[in-house]
């Protein structure tokens, strides 16, 4: 008897289909991963500007605006540099508030919407502790 050579449509198919339903299993799991990782876009661009702010107030003894550090991407605003997350600045001249919030595609982070940073390091998020 002679054996076939090669492989037949039934064998592709079902490599096909186990092929999709591993990536159904694996998909939501790796968008949940870029998420989080998207996170420390938000990480990296509060501390920034939390340091921005503090090297201000060495000179001027005061905290200042987005603006003020020529930071500012729209509306009083800073798009960090991956551009998962917008943030603003409450000021005063004794303290700030930084808030980052997501946008985008990062906007699908029900977790971590908003995360802020202030003046006394103090740190707060949408779920608290699992964003920082």
């Amino acid at each position: 008897m002679k054996v076939p050579a090669g492989i037949c449509l039934t064998d592709l198919v079902i490599a096909m289909v186990m092929i999709l339903i591993l990536s159904v299993i694996t998909y939501p799991s790796y968008q949940s991963y870029l998420r989080v990782s998207h996170r420390s876009d938000a990480h990296i661009g509060l501390l920034k500007l939390a340091g921005m702010q503090e090297q201000f107030f060495l000179h001027a003894q005061q905290y200042t605006t987005l603006n003020n550090l020529h930071l500012v991407s729209g509306a009083d605003s800073y798009l960090t540099e991956q551009g998962f997350y917008r943030i603003t600045a409450s000021v005063t001249p004794s303290s700030y508030l930084l808030t980052a919030t997501a946008i985008g595609s990062q906007a699908s982070d029900t977790e971590c919407q908003t995360l802020t940073l202030a003046q006394d390091g103090s740190r707060d998020s949408t779920s608290h502790e699992r964003c920082w």
